[in-house]
């Protein structure tokens, strides 16, 4: 009987701690087409791998993983590994090449610190221009040595000084230093996603190791990753050590706020100048996220689950000008990025119904090389925030001045619909010129703190204050800037804030008299811009590395040690 009872009891401790073992079983997907992937994806269950075996596939139709919590694994992506800026143009012709200012561009810690980017002699690389991705060199390493790079290029292509329509022409100064993939999926898909993921409620779904490669023709018309929220208990999604190029779509789209996304690099050729983002959260008719406008804030320390928000970081984007588009209900913290020609944008409750309800940027390093001859990037800001709350603070952002485009500010705020004709709130405030109907609906320094804020503005012109099922349309929560700097252990300093109109020159414009942001968006009431201080009140940034970027399933237990079984 003792013998039996142990036998039991070590097969429910084998169950209990070991149980997931048997969903760590990998599926060979036939090969990188999407039809076999599909197939893998559909006989794979809770907790296994999908693994895509190493090959270059056109993919004109997506895969969908519903409510399916895998990993999806490529062979290895490759990534941007370093960044270069020279003084003059490095000829796109074979022979050997020497870069000479390389910088690891891994993450903002590994670009402050100057972290070898781990090249070795001998080793392949390409090496791109920055918003031109037609512009290469390829070949081998000769030599590595502090910031100096030199190559053995055996194949080139392109055309140095190309002009393009986008407000940066290409330069031959700008390099994106690369390694090359194993996995390439090249987005030709028509419509729809390439990846479409609902949450799973019990595992996380992972994404990884994939090249995401722009198509023919520039490459689909939809996004390489779409996250669908699942309400009831869904898991964070995960994005990790992919490469991701595009140049007509969004990259990374959903209507959740949950996720983390670390070690990837997004690169836009040519330079977007504000068309499409590398992330991007929309909850478009208040239905997957609608409480995140009724509660209070889950920013930093608040988000005791680590789930709360949707975190952007370590990662690198390259030549965006808008490289993110927190809309409607979304709750996103970017921060140890490097954002190398990349600004980030917001919506509000102008051409949306609810707009942002807020951003975290920390800790982020923002590149930006300023020319006089038209090669410069049309960089409108580093963040352009058009409703709801936002902390920035220890970031390290060059200053957006040069010849071609005079100086920029580094954060531009807006209440758009105060001179906006469209949306759900058009001409907001009309009739008054110094801020009598203060505040707009879920504007710039609003959010959810009391749950009492309301409109001052006859119910009947306010279209979106009942939109969602209740009159509340924010109270004041102020958007915070402290620590920043312009260079890598520069000084402190205040950003350069702006508070800027949409015009009433526009063909949707508002006629007659109409209200400024300037009335709106008040300094020491709505924003607090300071050197060292202050400080969002009772803030404290979220744990980093997000304890998911281990990549390991929160759903796993770890199997205790020393574990025995007595029979009596």
């Amino acid at each position: 009987m003792g013998r039996i009872i142990k036998s039991i009891i070590i097969g429910l401790l084998f169950t209990a701690f070991f149980g997931t073992a048997a969903r760590s079983q990998t599926i060979n997907a036939a090969s990188c087409n999407s039809s076999d992937v599909q197939s893998a994806i559909n006989t794979a269950t809770e907790g296994e791998t999908v693994a895509i075996p190493a090959g270059t596939c056109n993919w004109t139709s997506g895969v969908s993983i519903k409510g399916k919590g895998i990993t999806l694994q490529g062979a290895g992506a490759g990534r941007v590994i370093a960044v270069d800026v020279e003084s003059s143009a490095i000829s796109l012709a074979t022979g050997s090449k020497t870069f000479s200012n390389v910088t690891n561009d891994q993450g903002a810690t590994a670009y402050l610190t100057a972290a070898s980017p781990g090249i070795s002699t001998g080793q392949t690389l390409r090496i791109v221009e920055n918003g031109f991705l037609g512009n290469y060199l390829q070949g081998t390493v000769s030599s590595f040595s502090g910031s100096t790079l030199v190559m053995n290029v055996t194949s080139a292509g392109g055309s140095c000084g190309a002009a393009a329509n986008n407000a940066m022409n290409s330069n031959c100064k700008r390099w994106l230093v690369t390694t090359l993939p194993s996995t390439v999926l090249e987005d030709n898909v028509a419509s729809g996603q390439m990846v479409g993921i609902t949450e799973d409620s019990s595992f996380h779904t992972t994404i990884a190791g994939i090249k995401f490669a722009q198509g023919s023709g520039g490459g689909g018309a939809g996004s390489a990753i779409y996250l669908a929220r699942n309400n009831s208990g869904g898991q964070a999604v995960l994005i990790h050590d992919n490469y991701f190029e595009s140049n007509n779509s969004d990259i990374i789209d959903g209507n959740t706020n949950r996720g983390v996304i670390w070690n990837n690099s997004f690169v836009f050729s040519p330079f977007s100048a504000g068309q499409w983002a590398a992330i991007r959260i929309k909850d478009a008719n208040g239905l997957a996220m609608p409480y995140s406008w009724t509660t209070t804030s889950l920013m930093g320390v608040l988000d005791t689950t680590g789930q709360g928000n949707l975190y952007f970081e370590t990662n690198d984007v390259h030549a965006d000008g808008d490289f993110t588009d927190n809309d409607d209900e979304g709750r996103m913290v970017v921060r140890y990025n490097v954002l190398d020609n990349a600004g980030g944008a917001t919506h509000g409750a102008d051409t949306s119904d609810f707009g942002m309800r807020y951003m975290e940027y920390y800790n982020n390093v923002g590149l930006f090389e300023p020319y006089g001859d038209g090669s410069t990037a049309n960089m409108n800001w580093w963040m352009f925030v058009r409703g709801g709350t936002l902390v920035a603070f220890n970031n390290v952002l060059a200053p957006l001045t040069s010849e071609d485009w005079g100086s920029k500010a580094d954060f531009n705020l807006t209440v758009m619909n105060l001179q906006r004709n469209s949306g759900p709130n058009p001409c907001w405030g009309a009739g008054s010129t110094s801020g009598g109907y203060y505040h707009a609906p879920r504007q710039v320094g609003m959010g959810y703190v009391t749950g009492a804020g309301a409109s001052n503005y006859p119910a009947a012109s306010c279209s979106n204050c009942t939109k969602d099922g209740y009159t509340y349309v924010g109270d004041s929560e102020p958007v915070y800037f402290w620590n920043n700097t312009r260079t890598k252990g520069g000084a402190v300093t205040p950003l350069n804030v702006g508070v800027a109109d949409y015009g009433t020159g526009n063909s949707n414009s508002c006629t007659g008299t109409v209200d400024s942001s300037s009335h709106y968006i008040v300094s020491n009431r709505d924003f607090f811009n300071g050197g060292s201080s202050p400080a969002k009140p009772n803030y404290s940034p979220f744990t980093y590395p997000h304890p998911l970027a281990s990549g390991q399933q929160t759903s796993n237990l770890t199997p205790p040690t020393n574990v025995k079984a007595v029979g009596h």
